[in-house]
Parts: C-alpha cells; sequence; structure tokens
C-alpha cells in the first residue's frame, strides 16, 4: 500500500465519522455548549482563524525559544556529566528526581517571578525539555566512551576527535528520540502555564472561550495543539533521518 493510500483511508474515515457524529448530535438535541456540532467547529476555524493564527504565533514563540534552549541546556549538561566524574556523581541523582518533578507547579511563582510575558513560559519549557534530554545524551555518551574507550587508545585519537567524531554521532539517534518525546508535550505545557497567567496567547483565547461557554472554539484551539504536536514530532523524525543517515527511522 503507497504511503497516499495510507494517508486517505484515515481520512475518509475520519470525514465519515464527522458525518455520522454531526447526524447523531442533530438528531439528540445535545446543547451546543456541552458537544457543539463539527460543523460549528469547522465555522469557527474558517471565521476566527486570524485571531486563533495570532494567538497561537505567541505560544509557539516562547515553545521555539524554549525547545532551542532546552537543547542547549541539555547539551551542556550531558556534556559536563560526561566529561567530569564529579559533575556526573553531584548531578545523577538531581537528573533522576528531576523526572518525577511536575514543572507545571512552578508556574505561579515563574509568574511572581518573572511577570506575565514570554519569560516564565520560556523557562517552564526548558525544565520541562531540557532534563529528559540531559539524561538520554549522558547514558548514550557514556556508552559510547565505554565501548569504544580501547579503541580511541590503541589509534591515539584525541579526546576532542573521539567526542565530535565517534561520542557524539553515537548519542544523536537517542538525543533525537528524547527530542521528539518533549516536543510533543512541551507546547501543550506552555498553553497550560498560559491559563495561568499571561497576556496573550492559545492559552488565554482557551481560558476567554471557556468562560464564555464558547465549546466550539476551546475544541478549535484543541485542535490546533494536537495539529502542532504531531507536525513537531514529524518535522523532528524527519531531521533525524537527514542527520542521523547511517541509522535511518522507520518510524
Amino acid at each position: 500500500m503507497s504511503r497516499i493510500n495510507r494517508l486517505i483511508f484515515p481520512a475518509l474515515l475520519a470525514i465519515l465519522l464527522l458525518f455520522i457524529l454531526e447526524f447523531i448530535l442533530q438528531k439528540a438535541m445535545v446543547p451546543e455548549y456541552i458537544i457543539p456540532l463539527p460543523s460549528k467547529v469547522a465555522n469557527v476555524i474558517l471565521t476566527d482563524w486570524e485571531i486563533i493564527l495570532q494567538n497561537t504565533q505567541v505560544t509557539a514563540l516562547e515553545w521555539i525559544i524554549g525547545i532551542f534552549l532546552a537543547i542547549l541546556f541539555g547539551f551542556l549538561l550531558a556534556f559536563c556529566s560526561f566529561k567530569f566524574e564529579k559533575v556526573r556523581s553531584i548531578l545523577a541523582p538531581l537528573l533522576v528526581i528531576s523526572q518525577s518533578v511536575p514543572y507545571l507547579v512552578f508556574t505561579p511563582l515563574l509568574m511572581i517571578w518573572l511577570g506575565l510575558g514570554m519569560a516564565p513560559k520560556v523557562v517552564l519549557v526548558v525544565l520541562t525539555c531540557s532534563f529528559p534530554i540531559s539524561i538520554v545524551l549522558q547514558q548514550d555518551l557514556l556508552n559510547a566512551k565505554k565501548e569504544y574507550e580501547l579503541i580511541v587508545e590503541m589509534l591515539h585519537i584525541k579526546p576532542i576527535q573521539a567526542f565530535f567524531h565517534i561520542y557524539l554521532p553515537y548519542s544523536l539517534p537517542g538525543f533525537f528520540n528524547a527530542l521528539k518525546i518533549s516536543v510533543s508535550y512541551s507546547f501543550g505545557s506552555a498553553v497550560l502555564a498560559e491559563l495561568m497567567g499571561s497576556e496573550s496567547g492559545l492559552g488565554i483565547y482557551l481560558l476567554r472561550s471557556q468562560a464564555t461557554y464558547r465549546t466550539d472554539k476551546v475544541i478549535a484551539a484543541v485542535l490546533v495543539i494536537i495539529l502542532i504536536s504531531i507536525l513537531s514530532t514529524t518535522m523532528v523524525s524527519y531531521l533525524r533521518n537527514k542527520i542521523v543517515f547511517w541509522q535511518v527511522s522507520k518510524h
């Protein structure tokens, strides 16, 4: 089955299910503030697209800056842990503990310290993404060193050359896997942070729609969040296949 056919059949099935849902909701006369008709949601997307786009751009900018800083911070932590054993012994338990911390609980504090602008959302995305990236990178770098250390010593390869030509390429597949997981939920984290306090963004759009019982607008915003999450993970997979060309992912 070709790739086009694999996309067409699910799309047709989704359209059919939407028509069935539209018919059932009309016959059952379900109030629109509970479950709006799919046609109403589509109409909101068509009529409100400029407002949705403006708010999406705000949240997307916070998210992209946060992802970029998270990658830099994650690489820095992983490199320091890999290079210096004392740093690794200090950071190891902290990195493990970080995986059980719900970072959204820090949002009110970040709002107090950094205000209602972009900064607290960026910091939240950094906290959400940097530690998973760092943990995976650190472990893969250590595994690479353990596996190739003897060869490096026998060939008298300089440490900096070994890092960039052996250890780092070895760890890239794991890095992209961690990044793929991180980007899939970090955009939603930025939106949730906006719900707690912001001047603009998809979170504010959701909050105002909820306050006026415009469930159709809420669903439209949720669909945008889902779409961006899917597109971001697809983009990471594409970059992985292009950069880690010696280990092409089939997913």
